[in-house]
């Protein structure tokens, strides 16, 4: 299995923008092959004003190739700095065998 997660800095003003952005990607992520799970709601941190999207998947191959597939869906979003205060950190596991 493989995980993905990413974790975003939403500027205070902007962070239900970035909230419906994540349930919009993660409606899409959902209809690609391979994935097992995804978070249905971002999970958030109240105090450091961060959320994270979490999803898992068959493999690392089943998110890559849903990475590709999905690309020119996320070509035509608004720029993350327009409604993050940070760089989006992005973080991907294996599982352990």
């Amino acid at each position: 299995m493989f995980i993905f997660y990413s974790i975003h800095y939403p500027k205070p003003e902007a962070e239900h923008l970035v909230i419906d952005s994540m349930h919009d990607y993660g409606e899409l992520m959902a209809t690609q092959p391979g994935l097992l799970f995804i978070a249905p709601y971002p999970f958030k941190d109240e105090e450091a004003g961060t959320l994270m999207g979490v999803s898992i998947w068959e493999s690392a191959e089943a998110f890559q190739s849903a990475m590709a597939a999905l690309a020119p869906a996320r070509a035509n979003r608004p720029s993350p700095e327009q409604w993050e205060r940070q760089p989006t950190e992005v973080f991907t596991m294996n599982s352990a065998r």
